[in-house]
């Protein structure tokens, strides 16, 4: 009896024992765990390394990784800003976008073109002598139309017949003829035959051809020019183109007039001052003679040659107005 009275107060006291080191590990080991001393990051660090990871005294060093034990340069449990090495970038490329036209092979994307810049338009007086019907610009001056003599060909021409064997150069505003215009003219082994149609105002033109022997030409310093008509009678009219001086050029010109009321297939007398030249230079204007006749064409034009400056007259029936 006594023996089981020991026995069952053993187990109590055994049990009593047992309570109390539960009740010490619950408690105890909390009010041990916050009373720790403070450690450096080395010693926890070390620590770290040499107890189970599932001790209670298994501290992460600051900065450290849970799983490899590794520091994790500054990272932080809470979501800290990760720093990479210097020269590295955690954020991840910004891939640009390609456009859908881009991405399909099928799309052929052209490369954008300039706006090309316009030429500027080349601005020339209305009175001013001047090329009509060049196409490499407006020539404006003599030197440029003798260099355009020299090689004019039907690609430089906005109305060249590529049938003819002709090729006319035009001018307006001419008030003067350089002697240098007779080389210019001459053949240059291309097969055609070139001219110089010079406007010198009121329905009146000088054209020189290189077809004729140009070697004399002296120039004309004074191509000014004013024209009169007037009726003679009840059915004649009198068209006179004056030239403001009496000059002999030197070679064979051709004067075209466009006469007023004047029909296709008209007949046309033409009269000329006599002029003559002492030794001296002197010029004598005689009488007028006749020098010819002519025929107008479908637009009342009319050419005689000439070889000098003059006053000359046409003389034709007119049609009614």
């Amino acid at each position: 009896m006594l023996e089981n009275r020991g026995i069952r107060g053993e187990r109590i006291f055994l049990g009593s024992a047992a309570v109390a080191f539960a009740v010490f590990m619950q408690f105890g080991m909390k009010a041990q765990a916050a009373e720790l001393p403070q450690v450096s990051s080395q010693d926890t660090f070390l620590m770290h390394q040499s107890v189970s990871d599932n001790s209670v005294w298994d501290v992460i060093p600051d900065g450290g990784d849970a799983d490899s034990g590794q520091p994790d340069n500054g990272g932080t449990e809470n979501g800290g800003d990760v720093q990479e090495p210097d020269g590295e970038d955690t954020e991840d490329p910004v891939v640009p976008e390609i456009p859908d036209v881009l991405a399909d092979p099928a799309v052929t994307v052209e490369p954008e073109v300039p706006d090309a810049v316009p030429e500027p338009v080349q601005v020339v007086d209305s009175n001013q002598l001047q090329t009509l019907n060049y196409t490499d610009g407006i020539l404006t001056d003599w030197q440029q139309i003798m260099d355009g003599l020299r090689t004019l060909s039907p690609d430089v021409l906005s109305n060249a017949d590529a049938g003819s064997k002709s090729l006319v150069l035009q001018l307006q505003n001419v008030t003067d003829i350089p002697a240098g215009i007779g080389e210019c003219l001459s053949a240059d082994g291309s097969g055609y035959t070139k001219y110089l149609h010079c406007n010198i105002g009121y329905g009146a033109s000088l054209v020189f051809s290189g077809a004729s022997d140009n070697s004399g030409f002296q120039g004309v310093s004074n191509a000014s020019v004013t024209v009169d008509s007037e009726k003679r009678g009840k059915k004649s009219m009198a068209v006179t183109v004056r030239f403001a001086s009496h000059e002999d050029m030197g070679t064979v010109a051709s004067l075209h007039v466009n006469l007023p009321q004047c029909s296709k297939g008209t007949k046309v007398s033409v009269y000329a001052e006599t002029v003559s030249m002492d030794a001296d230079g002197n010029v004598t204007v005689g009488e007028n003679a006749c020098i010819g006749n002519t025929k107008a064409d479908e637009n009342g034009n009319v050419e005689v040659l000439i070889q000098s400056t003059a006053n000359y007259m046409f003389v034709y029936k007119a049609a009614k107005e």
